[in-house]
């Protein structure tokens, strides 16, 4: 089912009509903020639940002043024009989100100072299934490129240029056969992957990067630390050397678009448990939760209709 509308700059308008100028300064040199949204349909219940809305756009007002944009909407006016919006939609099905704060008129038509530029904001949504395999296990690799740093694009921050460098890094694992990579950071510790967070299981133990070595503060990573939890798995959250990887007993990238995927290689080298126990355990726990089907973490959902 294809959009039939799209929000911009305070209104609903028809999909075709939600464009920007081609001086557009978000365009021309990738200043802009963003947000990865999943809403999960549940058919039993005619819904459709979006895994914790509230931290998404808190994360983006963070993402948003860190490049001195001014989103006019609050956190609570963006989540009814989420629930609006897919609404006007008639999506009966999982989807995604995309809500954009973006650097647009440039008076000066060309510079790349942003002082003066006016902010715009757009949000599509769409259908969307899985974006990497999570039923076969992925084959990865260790990207040459490596994860920009705090002091160079900050990767807490969804900022849309910075994803010049996954995107490098994540063509060439494509290129050369693999599904993603896994990027470090300039003092050779794992970073997360093109797009998404990683965990790995040691001993029982799931252990995953910290925030200062270059990482996304990912919703899901956050989620999925709370359920070990109380699941009773243990946690730890250090940095992690390379070679960690080539031993450890499980891994498995963690996202709104990744959701939770086991990994099967890493570098040519074959995750010692390839059933996944762990893994597997946290995948069906996140998926009856995002689904409704957990009362306990039903405050983490937004119901859509």
């Amino acid at each position: 089912m294809s959009p039939k509308f799209a929000f911009l700059d305070g209104e609903f308008v028809e999909w075709e009509k939600a464009t920007v100028h081609i001086t557009c300064h978000a365009f021309l040199y990738g200043t802009a903020v963003f947000g990865g949204i999943r809403g999960y349909w549940n058919e039993d219940a005619k819904q459709i639940y979006i895994l914790r809305l509230p931290d998404h756009y808190a994360r983006m007002h963070d993402s948003a002043r860190i490049m001195l944009i001014d989103i006019k909407h609050s956190a609570d006016e963006l989540i009814e024009i989420t629930r609006e919006l897919i609404r006007k939609n008639g999506f009966k099905s999982d989807v995604y989100v995309r809500p954009v704060a973006f650097k647009n008129v440039n008076p000066r038509v060309v510079g790349i100072d942003v002082t003066g530029v006016s902010d715009s904001f757009c949000m599509f949504a769409l259908p969307f299934g899985a974006y990497v395999d999570l039923e076969k296990g992925l084959r990865i690799c260790t990207s040459s490129w490596l994860r920009i740093d705090d002091n160079m694009i900050p990767a807490r921050g969804k900022v849309n240029g910075a994803y010049v460098n996954s995107a490098l890094a994540k063509s060439e694992a494509t290129m050369n056969g693999f599904d993603d990579c896994l990027m470090l950071t300039k003092n050779g510790f794992v970073a997360e992957g093109s797009a998404m967070n990683i965990m790995i299981v040691r001993n029982g133990t799931i252990i995953t990067s910290p925030v200062y070595d270059d990482i996304l503060e990912g919703i899901v990573r956050r989620s999925i630390l709370q359920i070990a939890s109380d699941l009773g798995i243990p946690t730890e959250v250090r940095s992690i050397q390379r070679t960690e990887l080539y031993v450890c007993d499980e891994a498995f990238f963690c996202g709104t678009g990744a959701q939770v995927a086991p990994i099967a290689e890493i570098d040519y080298r074959k995750i010692k448990d390839p059933t996944h126990p762990i893994s597997t355990r946290i995948q069906k726990a996140f998926f009856d939760i995002v689904r409704g089907r957990n009362e306990k973490y039903r405050h983490w959902l937004t119901a859509v209709y």
